[in-house]
């Protein structure tokens, strides 16, 4: 059964079969060649996978992100952004930096990010001299923290999947989040010098306190959910209703760029999106019930152990395993397929699993940097309307910087914990 579960899922991957599909009609092959399992089997572990409290998150967080992008909150993060490091070498690239970390402390999303804040700032940086393919770069590696700062969807899905607390998750992203966008700072830095790109007009304090209390209403909305979830007033998936509905009185009532229209391509967008992931999660439920039946987290961890016992050596396979699969399958479906398997390997060795979860996250969202399957360098390639041998080239020292913090962080770890054990 084993064969045909994984020949199946393979020859659908090589038939671009989107990845959902891939995973339902692998389990549903396995099932009827095994003779032995009936096939209802299939959509009550797809309701079993998908009947989760904490997964109502997703489409909350999602809402969230879409009414705060086009509420006007965007813009006024990339004004705040360029009043803070427009004057320094490449501080045009360097906004788009700083504004993709503060856009990712609302969209928990890394096309959003991607979107929000490259449609505002790679045409400009193409009008101010820099190369569109390296504008496009700067804002799909920053646009990748989407998923490590918090809300983080890709986080919600981990803790979901590996029984691990959302809440110590989400607030132990904010610290590598940070690390790694002052990383992309310092080699846009170094790059811009070498390339010769041009600095911004210096702003006054006072310009720069009148942008920060223009864009503070965007901004308190992750002050309001990490607040919540630390002092216990809310869960994590209730701070995220509490999100949307914050993101509407801004819209509407706060900057007035929101109107009634606004709301079905908004529902829209966050409606395809949820649903997207929600049927992912649904069918990789039945495909890893198969391969717990087929007992292969218990033969894979024994591999792994056998190869070695070192913390280290096993945290380091897992990591360049994850950055591998990265370069060609979407983040969800990697956390859906592996993590049940390395989650356990990673307890066994010590591991602390909130940890584990932050660096396991930070890893696919490098992959999602990277090519061939990159979804933020697809995004950004689509604004810049440059290919992706162009942008690939420009984006190799943002992915070498941030593959070289990973390691810090997943072998630092004091710096992913320490905030989550002090507040939780």
């Amino acid at each position: 059964m084993l064969t045909i579960l994984l020949a199946t899922l393979v020859i659908c991957f090589a038939i671009n079969v989107p990845i959902g599909f891939a995973l339902a009609i692998a389990a549903l092959f396995a099932m009827i060649f095994s003779g032995n399992l009936p096939l209802t089997l299939i959509p009550m572990r797809m309701v079993a996978g998908a009947n989760s409290f904490p997964l109502l998150a997703i489409p909350f967080f999602m809402l969230a992100g879409a009414i705060m992008e086009r509420g006007g909150v965007s813009r006024r993060i990339v004004e705040l952004a360029s009043t803070l490091v427009g004057h320094v070498r490449g501080g045009l690239a360097a906004v788009s930096i700083l504004g993709c970390t503060f856009f990712a402390a609302i969209s928990g999303s890394t096309p959003a990010t991607a979107a929000a804040i490259g449609n505002l700032t790679i045409p400009e940086m193409e009008k101010r001299g820099y190369e569109r393919s390296y504008a496009a770069a700067v804002v799909a590696a920053a646009a990748c923290l989407g998923v490590i700062i918090p809300p983080s969807i890709t986080m919600v899905i981990f803790g979901v999947t590996a029984n691990v607390s959302v809440g110590k998750l989400l607030i132990g992203g904010i610290v590598p989040g940070c690390f790694l966008s002052v990383l992309l700072l310092f080699m846009n830095r170094y790059m811009s010098g070498k390339l010769g790109y041009p600095t911004e007009e210096r702003h006054s304090w006072k310009e720069r306190l009148r942008t920060l209390a223009d864009a503070s209403w965007g901004l308190m909305m992750p002050i309001i959910i990490l607040g919540g979830i630390m002092s216990g007033v809310f869960t994590p998936t209730e701070s995220s209703a509490i999100a949307v509905v914050y993101g509407l009185i801004v819209g509407f009532f706060v900057y007035r760029e929101l109107t009634l229209k606004d709301l079905v391509p908004i529902f829209y967008k966050a409606s395809l999106n949820s649903a997207m992931i929600m049927l992912l999660i649904a069918a990789a439920n039945p495909f890893g019930w198969l391969m717990t039946v087929e007992q292969v987290p218990t033969i894979v961890s024994h591999s792994i152990l056998s190869f070695s016992t070192n913390k280290y050596v096993i945290y380091f396979l897992m990591l360049v395993i994850y950055l591998i699969l990265g370069t060609f399958m979407e983040t969800a479906a990697i956390i859906l397929l592996i993590v049940p398997v390395f989650a356990p390997i990673a307890e066994q060795v010590g591991i602390d699993l909130v940890q584990f979860g932050v660096i396991t996250v930070i890893s696919l969202a490098i992959g999602m940097a990277t090519p061939p399957v990159g979804i933020s360098l697809f995004a950004c390639c689509s604004i810049a309307n440059v290919n992706m041998g162009e942008i690939t080239k420009k984006i190799l020292p943002f992915l070498i910087v941030m593959i070289l913090g990973l390691l810090f962080l997943a072998y630092v770890p004091i710096i992913t914990t320490f905030l989550p054990n002090l507040l939780m």
